[in-house]
């Protein structure tokens, strides 16, 4: 007991994260499972509150436009003002492209983002834990080993939420304007998490090789007696 004590000792708080993670995602698949109906409703709610909104709009562009089409004298006047309906229908037209849905649904794609955030909790809780008994076999010296316990912990508990955040976003924002609101964070969490993943590839190639040993890595290396 004691020598598992000493081995994991030094990923003991990214172990501790990678567990918070876990137990996060399963609250949340509760949340959602209790919180399902009310969610979905809300966001269907207020998609249909935001197209009607943009029908309006698009129909008061139209009628202003007939207005001044109507009180126009010859063609030239005619052609402007057709110009100024095409270039409105089509400001238009590109805002509510702004609001298109990969499901065809921005309520659904909403509900599925909030799902992901319970998966990735879930997933990426467990791969931290693996990744991390890695880490603990590895000969690394302590320090290092500590540095790995941050990295992946923290990208286990930053990653998740982004896709929440965006998830609660996406009908009011599109599903790109959220993505793009939340990148604060999705961008860190993938770097700690990809980067995390990439050096623990490389120490472990380098243990492999036996370069640990050589002047150039023994630094960071515990070497055997």
């Amino acid at each position: 007991m004691n020598e598992l004590n000493k081995i994991f000792n030094p990923v003991k708080h990214g172990l501790a994260l990678g567990v918070l993670a876990i137990i996060f995602g399963a609250l949340w698949a509760a949340y959602l499972a209790t919180h399902h109906e009310t969610l979905h409703g809300g966001f269907e709610a207020a998609e249909s509150k935001i197209k009607l909104a943009e029908m309006k709009e698009m129909q008061a562009g139209m009628n202003m436009t007939g207005m001044n089409m109507e009180s126009a004298g010859h063609k030239h006047a005619a052609g402007a003002s057709a110009s100024h309906h095409h270039e409105a229908a089509s400001s238009t037209g590109h805002e509510a492209g702004t609001q298109h849905s990969h499901s065809g649904s921005l309520s659904k794609d909403a509900m599925q983002r909030l799902l992901r955030g319970h998966i990735h909790f879930m997933g990426i809780g467990l791969l931290t834990i693996i990744m991390l008994v890695l880490v603990a076999s590895t000969r690394l010296k302590g320090c290092w080993k500590q540095v790995f316990g941050w990295t992946f912990g923290l990208g286990a508990l930053m990653y998740p939420p982004a896709w929440i955040v965006m998830g609660f976003r996406t009908v009011e924002l599109g599903p790109e304007a959220a993505e793009a609101s939340i990148m604060w964070l999705f961008g860190p969490a993938v770097a700690l998490l990809i980067g995390s993943l990439i050096a623990l590839f490389c120490v472990m190639l380098i243990e492999f090789i036996g370069l640990n040993k050589t002047s150039l890595f023994s630094w960071a290396f515990n070497q055997e007696a």
